[in-house]
């Protein structure tokens, strides 16, 4: 943090090279946050030469969650406009990309970028609950000590989630505009705005829908692509224009639509990976339905698993119960393309729910309990029983004693 504030902030000849407003964005609430920093680790210092052997920190840490760590939450709601701000003057702006080319240069920021040292505020604050979560498992159940690691844990934990929704929104919403954008509604059809304070993007993607000739002679299967915008409510059906402009050519209520894999029986490897979907009430009031093909088995498994009460799960996937489920650990970064799709760092442990093979799995982060597709070529496997074990009793401790501190708010 005092890199960023000392070393780039406060650069004169990086100030100059940007008007107010875009230097207000780039380094949002900064100095706050640098501020809150050093008012936490001051508390924590003056603790440990109090007591050296083994003090006791999750009372101060509760105690600054509730009073200071708000800050975070308005420095991470401005991250998207920081990235953004970030980029464009980067493209645009010469003089500040030489200049920030020259400072990253620095020994101090030891070959780190720029916008590293903007992602530190939030990695900071996800570190804190780490490290409650590491202290919670040290600690004798039962004993004062572990009520205090909780409550710090609860606090922190309600931080974290506050700035992943205000992140989430934001995102959300630069998505709906981004799409309304390039989406155009043919005169034939009734149009519905698609920006929506409830509505987010949940997957999209590229399928292709087939057609039959229209002759007794020519009953070929012929497939035309189609892109497919499905968000926690509407289903939207698009034909390509341009680079970045699509047709409408249907859509329906997100209830409305049901989904079935297409039956071995249909033979032949042209119709590998289709599956039926159907729109029972479309904008018109009538019912549609489309057989589409999707890119490999496990996007077909993945466009159905996100209508998951439509269908049968199909033999060919693995699907683990989450009391008897394969373990993998993060050992390469991964970030998520796809709303569907799950992020992970190195060390993230994830229980698998679903297997399919193409080597992309389905699971539940541990730390947060987050859901979705990640590529198993960034795991490996627990296969050491007594591991896997031990991380699901840990989860369930932490879990159990969250949930025992919130019983506790409501007698």
């Amino acid at each position: 943090l005092r890199i960023l504030t000392e070393h780039f902030l406060d650069n004169r000849e990086l100030k100059e090279t940007m008007i107010i407003r875009d230097r207000k964005t780039l380094f949002s609430n900064s100095l706050k946050i640098r501020e809150v920093s050093e008012r936490f680790l001051k508390d924590l210092e003056d603790r440990i030469f109090k007591d050296i052997v083994f003090p006791d920190i999750c009372d101060i840490i509760h105690y600054h969650a509730q009073h200071n760590f708000p800050a975070y939450i308005d420095y991470v709601r401005n991250q998207i406009y920081q990235e953004k701000t970030f980029t464009s003057l980067k493209k645009t702006n010469p003089q500040f990309a030489m200049v920030i080319s020259h400072l990253q240069e620095s020994p101090q920021c030891q070959r780190l970028p720029f916008i590293s040292f903007l992602l530190l505020p939030f990695q900071r604050i996800t570190r804190i609950k780490m490290l409650i979560e590491n202290i919670l498992r040290r600690t004798v159940e039962g004993t004062k000590e572990e009520k205090t690691a909780t409550k710090a844990l609860d606090s922190v934990s309600k931080i974290i989630d506050k700035c992943n929704t205000e992140v989430g929104k934001m995102r959300q919403m630069e998505e709906l505009i981004q799409i309304s954008a390039m989406l155009e509604f043919d005169s034939k059809l009734k149009a519905i705005p698609v920006i929506s304070e409830t509505r987010y993007l949940e997957k999209k993607g590229e399928l292709h829908e087939m057609s039959k000739g229209k002759t007794l002679v020519n009953m070929r299967a012929k497939f035309s692509p189609v892109h497919l915008f499905l968000f926690n409510d509407l289903l939207i059906i698009a034909n390509k224009k341009g680079a970045e402009r699509f047709v409408v050519m249907d859509h329906g209520h997100r209830s409305m639509v049901q989904v079935q894999p297409l039956e071995e029986s249909s033979g032949s490897v042209t119709y590998e990976n289709c599956f039926n979907l159907t729109i029972v009430e479309n904008h018109q009031g009538r019912a549609v339905e489309r057989l589409l093909k999707a890119p490999s088995q496990s996007d077909m498994h993945r466009w159905l698993a996100a209508f998951p009460d439509s269908f049968s799960k199909d033999e060919e996937e693995k699907v683990y119960e989450e009391f008897d489920c394969p373990q993998v650990q993060c050992v390469e970064q991964y970030v998520a393309q796809q709303a569907d799709e799950l992020s992970l760092e190195p060390a993230d442990i994830v229980n698998v729910i679903c297997k399919t093979n193409e080597g992309v799995y389905e699971g539940i982060r541990l730390s947060d309990g987050q859901k979705g597709w990640f590529p198993v070529a960034n795991t490996i496997e627990i296969t050491n029983e007594h591991v896997r074990r031990k991380n699901l009793l840990e989860r369930y401790r932490v879990s159990q004693a969250s949930n025992m501190l919130k019983d506790s708010k409501y007698r």
